[in-house]
């Protein structure tokens, strides 16, 4: 079982060098996620919520590299896979009842709709921007459906 530094360490290794839509370090979000965890396995999977679909890391490296299952699965449902619509791929999350994986969700989606913001209030919807500024736009669209989405099934439960 890897400790929360070295899943950390792990995360900040994997994600060397990405940068965001706006040009930030990728980083900066996977560590607000973990740290918005409320439970050690919840910032583990924080932690890692981007790793396999943003990296070259497999599960089966995480695995190897001695990340408990429990992380790991919610991991695996975390990921976005091509081929699949995020709206399935959300509600496969919340069909699945694995309380880590909704929780990092909704960490993910809350951190995701306030760099929105921020970004939409920096950037202009004319001009140079104007096309990033759309992008952005319809991201927070996505990620407000999926976050009031997780919500009532919770409140359903």
């Amino acid at each position: 079982m890897r400790t929360i530094e070295e899943i950390t360490q792990l995360a900040v290794a994997a994600h060397s060098g990405q940068k965001d839509m706006i040009g930030n370090p990728a980083i900066l979000h996977v560590l607000a996620v973990g740290l918005m965890g409320e439970t050690e396995l919840e910032q583990k999977a924080g932690f890692l919520h981007d790793v396999v679909e943003d990296t070259p890391l497999t599960i089966e490296d995480l695995r190897t590299d001695g990340v408990e299952e429990e992380v790991l699965a919610a991991v695996d449902l975390l990921t976005h896979r091509d081929g699949i619509s995020y709206e399935k791929y959300v509600k496969n999350i919340v069909a699945s009842g694995n309380q880590i994986a909704i929780h990092v969700k909704l960490n993910d989606l809350r951190h995701n709709l306030l760099r929105a913001r921020h970004s939409l209030g920096i950037l202009s919807p004319t001009g140079s921007t104007q096309a990033l500024y759309e992008e952005i736009l319809q991201i927070a669209i996505k990620h407000d459906w999926a976050e009031r989405y997780i919500r009532e099934y919770r409140q359903g439960c």
